[in-house]
């Protein structure tokens, strides 16, 4: 009876692991990711890199984001991450920058989102490099 008890334990500690790594590794924000499209504003306008003529990428490691326009860094920000109420209603996984700024985000295969939580503001959508 004991080794079908440990055996249990061992078998229910193998499906932990393994699904915490491929839940962390699909929420995932490190990596480079280019600018696909922004979306909202007053107007619900639609900006990508062929109507505005230029490129975005961030560069996220484990504690800022670089962004760079059309190849040039313009900010280099430290961040963490945290739950919070988002302004879209309910909990999600909150951006914070060193500035007080957030921004709500969600990952799906390759694509990045990160919402502006303010009213009238954007949704970004980035693809990793």
């Amino acid at each position: 009876m004991r080794k079908i008890t440990c055996l249990i334990l061992v078998l229910f500690s193998i499906i932990s692991c393994s699904s915490e790594s491929s839940s962390t590794k699909n929420n995932s924000i490190i990596g480079k990711w280019n600018w696909v499209e922004s979306s909202g504003g007053i107007d619900g306008r639609t900006e990508t890199p062929k109507s505005t003529g230029k490129t975005i990428q961030l560069e996220i490691s484990n504690s800022k984001i670089k962004k760079y326009v059309d190849e040039a860094l313009v900010s280099e920000t430290a961040y963490t991450i945290q739950t919070g109420t988002s302004i879209f209603g309910g909990e999600k996984k909150l951006i914070v920058y060193e500035n007080d700024w957030k921004q709500s985000f969600s990952r799906a295969d390759n694509q990045l989102f990160l919402n502006d939580e303010c009213y009238d503001c954007f949704q970004n959508k980035y693809v990793k490099e």
